[in-house]
């Protein structure tokens, strides 16, 4: 009889073990998707080839940063160790594919004079540019305006480096004008846009890359999962679509929900690397 009931105690035991170490692992988990995983940066690189980058441009960098939505997970120290970050890489141009400021936080005037200084302390020798999400209102376009960035939106911008051979910046807006008058097939181009959707709408321009963001890659990045989170089309970090090579960048903050499962805040550096014909 004894025996019996040391077995039925050992076996509450062990049951009890395994609900406690059950119980520590979603708690290990839920603290690291609101704690650990919204934080920190990274940065990604990758090489972009091709025969229509010119000599000068061989080596060029362009970074890229996505989805800042100050007041989410992102605060004034976070912009102070981001532009620190992007500014060790020594970009040579800076893109910023929309959504600065979440769009349920106010910003406080020290919060607005602190975003203008530290996003002008971005440097960037061919220039900082920024298209619009759909989070950017008046006082977004005025930080980003204020802090010497240059709207593409419906601003198309040829960039020059050490020669007359510019590779091409734009937007969604205004491509169909720009390509109607303008008809340099053999320049490099580079649509940059915030909701990677919105590329259907000019795919035929026939871009050489494509720049994004929008989409948080789910900030759930998990198999199968993350793409529940995703209500974009394009789901995944990288993708060819014909001809054009489309980038969709994680972002650094979060929507709707503050969380982040193995999907750190990210910027993306893209280095230019020029081929033979």
């Amino acid at each position: 009889m004894k025996k019996e009931e040391d077995k039925k105690e050992k076996k509450v035991k062990r049951k009890l073990k395994w609900q406690v170490k059950l119980f520590l692992f979603f708690l290990i988990i839920i603290l690291y998707i609101f704690f650990i995983g919204p934080k920190g940066i990274f940065i990604k690189e990758y090489k972009i080839s091709s025969s229509k980058i010119n000599a000068s441009m061989d080596g060029l960098k362009i970074l890229q940063i996505s989805d800042l939505h100050f007041g989410s997970t992102v605060n004034g120290n976070d912009v102070i160790k981001i532009v620190k970050k992007v500014n060790e890489t020594k970009p040579d141009i800076v893109i910023f594919t929309g959504d600065l400021i979440n769009q349920r936080y106010n910003l406080s005037n020290d919060e607005k004079v602190l975003l203008k200084k530290e996003l002008n302390k971005i440097n960037a020798e061919l220039g900082k540019y920024y298209v619009t999400g759909e989070e950017d209102f008046d006082e977004a376009t005025s930080i980003l305006d204020l802090s010497g960035f240059i709207n593409l939106d419906n601003n198309p911008q040829n960039i020059y480096s050490s020669d007359n051979k510019p590779l091409l910046l734009i937007s969604k807006d205004g491509a169909k004008e720009y390509f109607e008058t303008n008809e340099n097939t053999n320049q490099f181009k580079i649509l940059a846009l915030h909701n990677p959707d919105d590329f259907d709408n000019v795919k035929d321009y026939n871009f050489d890359m494509a720049i994004a963001g929008h989409t948080h890659n789910g900030q759930i990045n998990l198999p199968k999962i993350k793409e529940l989170f995703i209500s974009s089309k394009y789901k995944k970090s990288y993708q060819k679509i014909g001809n054009t090579k489309l980038y969709v960048n994680p972002g650094i903050g979060t929507s709707n929900i503050n969380i982040r499962l193995f999907n750190h805040p990210t910027i993306f550096l893209y280095r230019l690397n020029k081929t033979s014909t």
